[in-house]
């Protein structure tokens, strides 16, 4: 049935030779975490646990519907005894089902060397 078609609109054979696969880089080692972490954004305010902590971002779980592309202000609950830890701007970079993943915009210097200290003590 498709042999009338021009060869632009058959199906691809997905066993082809010259398939690529790309592979994601992650630019930091992220900590296997499960923390408390609270969130606000313009309208919203929210709570969630927190995973997969790095310098640069993090995985959060929630069942709070947010959106990708959305700025938000974070508290991350560490489990160092201390204060939480602020992260003044972040990015919802994706989300998937109840996660989403956000990027670290602004830190202020402070919480970026205790981010930086917590992770170089706990990583493996």
């Amino acid at each position: 049935m498709h042999s009338n078609l021009p060869s632009s609109t058959k199906p691809l054979d997905q066993s082809s030779p010259s398939e690529t696969t790309l592979t994601f880089q992650r630019s930091q080692d992220r900590l296997g975490i499960v923390c408390p972490v609270m969130f606000a954004g313009a309208p919203f305010i929210g709570e969630g646990v927190l995973h997969n902590l790095s310098q640069t971002g993090c995985r959060v779980e929630c069942d709070r519907t947010v959106l990708q592309g959305s700025y938000m202000t974070l508290r991350l609950l560490l489990p160092d005894g201390i204060r939480s830890l602020i992260v003044e701007l972040a990015a919802v970079r994706w989300v998937r089902e109840q996660y989403f993943g956000i990027e670290f915009l602004r830190l202020p210097a402070p919480e970026h060397a205790r981010l930086e200290e917590f992770l170089s003590r706990h990583h493996r």
